[in-house]
């Protein structure tokens, strides 16, 4: 994540791109994710989050799995319904809740009350296609029955973004919807760095 928070830094700095949208599959990794943006040291000295906007979706305290304060802001629907070019932010939200704002509850992944990654404040809202200039999916192997992942390539193809997936576990339908992956570092490689032990 922190390499991902540093590359997002550079490419808002270059303005390549100015509204990403930062997927992630489950609250807690996108509660994570918040935090790395927000704890990120940027080289002016700044933290990320002071030199851009980061937002999230709304999160509940046990989100966090911890009991350290934290009070992320929560995006204005209408930087989804209506983007502006002057705009430049990070939103931070699960595939599920993306889903249900794009196509309701019966186009989204199915949900049961226990779920801890229920979306039950979601609603559908009418997002163009051109609201984000890049997508970078987070753990985007997941979709492990075919319904699932037509609900992830669905909701990622609905945008005119370039889109970056990030896994470990590259599976078919993520080459098919990401295309081959442009860079590897593998097991054996980070064992030799002593990254990983043997």
């Amino acid at each position: 994540t922190f390499l991902t928070v540093a590359q997002i830094y550079r490419i808002l700095e270059s303005k390549l791109a100015k509204r990403i949208l930062f997927l992630v599959d489950r609250k807690a990794l996108a509660a994570q994710a918040v935090r790395e943006f927000h704890a990120f040291n940027t080289p002016n000295g700044h933290k990320f989050s002071q030199e851009y906007e980061v937002y999230s979706q709304r999160f509940q305290k046990d989100d966090f799995g911890d009991d350290a304060k934290f009070d992320p802001k929560v995006l204005p629907n209408e930087y989804l319904t209506a983007p502006k070019s002057s705009h430049t932010f990070v939103y931070v939200s699960t595939i599920q809740r993306m889903a249900m704002n794009l196509f309701g509850g019966e186009g989204a992944f199915p949900q049961s009350a226990g779920d801890p990654d229920l979306e039950e404040d979601a609603d559908k809202i009418d997002i163009p296609i051109h609201a984000f200039d890049l997508i970078i999916a987070d753990e985007c192997h997941r979709g492990y029955t075919m319904k699932e992942t037509s609900i992830w390539r669905d909701t990622i193809q609905h945008f005119d973004a370039v889109k970056i997936g990030l896994t470990a576990t590259p599976a078919a339908h993520t080459v098919a919807l990401f295309h081959e992956p442009v860079y590897r570092y593998g097991v054996e490689q980070a064992i030799r760095d002593g990254f990983l032990v043997d």
